[in-house]
């Protein structure tokens, strides 16, 4: 007969952890970098993606690693948004005093979206198909974080 020991644990945990995204979004978050946006074009369908993909999703072909990889400029148009009380990318679900704003942003050139917050941008203004530009961090070190949010382009 196995012993089975059962603790209970009440509280946050926090644990420090790496991973690793992949060749593909590696090398995006290494552009992240030099506050430039890379996507890849797939060479069957010519779908562009950002971020950038081992298979496309539209025809299933392959794109290669060292292959078909395209320069994008910092703007897009948002195509959908949210405005939640919530912080959504900290430690619990604690309560603003004002809304968050957050939109998907689909990059000039490409055919998908990112996400982000929408910056300096009253809720009553924010409009679907609305223009927009990367507002980037002063610093960036190759992380999602690079990308501050999204403001008025």
């Amino acid at each position: 007969m196995t012993e089975k020991v059962i603790r209970e644990n009440w509280g946050t945990q926090v644990a420090d952890f790496n991973f690793w995204v992949g060749k593909y979004v590696d090398r995006f978050y290494d552009n992240l970098t030099n506050k430039k946006i890379v996507g890849n074009k797939c060479p069957k369908c010519s779908k562009v993606f950002v971020p950038p993909r081992k298979i496309c999703n539209v025809c299933r072909d392959v794109i290669q690693l060292d292959q078909n990889w395209v320069d994008l400029p910092n703007t897009g148009t948002l195509m959908n948004y949210t405005l939640t009380p919530y912080r959504v990318s900290e430690k619990g679900k604690t309560k603003e005093e004002s809304l968050l704003s957050i939109g998907m942003m689909q990059i000039d050139g490409s055919n998908t979206s990112i996400m982000g917050k929408l910056v300096n941008i009253e809720p009553k203004d924010i409009k679907q198909g609305m223009k927009l530009k990367i507002e980037w961090a002063e610093k960036p070190t190759g992380a999602p974080s690079d990308i501050k949010g999204f403001v008025k382009a």
